[in-house]
């Protein structure tokens, strides 16, 4: 019991570290995890050891590269951003727009892959962060394959809160949203989750059919206002998420 409790505040640590840009000193983990400083340093000292984590010298400890590692191997071994990365490619290189691949954890989507244009553009997302699913583009497309049900106790349990002036906060309206996702096969997201960015998504199935991740395209809210790009747009993402869905032997019928 006493490891178990050792390794869960170890583990905590990290997770602390890995919400912290700027890092963490001793004292500042000691009372994130709530334990002595003495036993946050040999924490510290033992994950230095292993390159788990790392000190820039100013009594600051950051993420090491070793967590990188794992998470790289972990990404190699997904079929999903396997299959798709040649085809977020092509997209982003065809839209000349951001191409996000992400999948569904709880009630966030989690980053698994991301191809930028040569344009600058104020989007926060990275491989490996997360987003609230309900104020995403990529967030509504995954939500839309789950049972009624199962989305509105994820409302409850992580209710829904404003992140721009467009946001939908209204479980209710959330909901509709997600059945209109269903019915379209696309999603919207109409600067919902940072101002001034608009996203298009599409959800990709598995063999079986079920909904295993989403791809959108994010660009400038006004590129998305212009007469004919959204209905360019919107092929574009939902062929490509078609063409995935393939590639993961899914044998639904063209375009879906």
């Amino acid at each position: 019991m006493a490891d178990a409790k050792i390794l869960a505040k170890g583990l905590k640590l990290l997770e602390e570290l890995a919400q912290s840009a700027r890092g963490k000193t001793a004292l500042e983990l000691a009372q994130l995890i709530d334990v002595h400083k003495t036993n946050v340093y040999r924490y510290l000292d033992t994950l230095i050891d292993a390159r788990y984590i790392k000190s820039d010298g100013d009594g600051h400890y950051h993420l090491g590269n070793k967590i990188l590692e794992l998470g790289s191997q972990i990404l190699r071994r997904m079929p999903l951003r396997e299959a798709a990365h040649p085809l977020v490619v092509k997209l982003s290189a065809d839209t000349q727009m951001i191409v996000h691949l992400c999948v569904l954890d709880g009630p966030d989507v989690i980053y698994i892959d991301k191809v930028e244009t040569q344009r600058s553009l104020p989007v926060i997302s990275r491989i490996g962060s997360r987003a609230s699913a309900y104020c995403t583009a990529v967030g509504k497309a995954l939500l839309s394959g789950l049972p009624t049900d199962r989305v509105v106790s994820l409302l409850r349990e992580f209710p829904p809160v404003r992140k721009t002036a467009a946001t939908i906060t209204d479980p209710l309206q959330v909901l509709e949203e997600i059945k209109v996702t269903a019915e379209r096969g696309y999603a919207i997201d109409n600067g919902e989750h940072e101002e001034g960015i608009s996203c298009f998504a599409a959800p990709i199935r598995g063999y079986g059919g079920d909904i295993v991740g989403a791809i959108s395209l994010t660009g400038l809210k006004r590129e998305f206002a212009d007469e004919e790009a959204p209905a360019r747009l919107i092929a574009a993402v939902t062929k490509t998420a078609a063409e995935i869905s393939r590639e993961l032997g899914y044998a639904g019928r063209r375009g879906t």
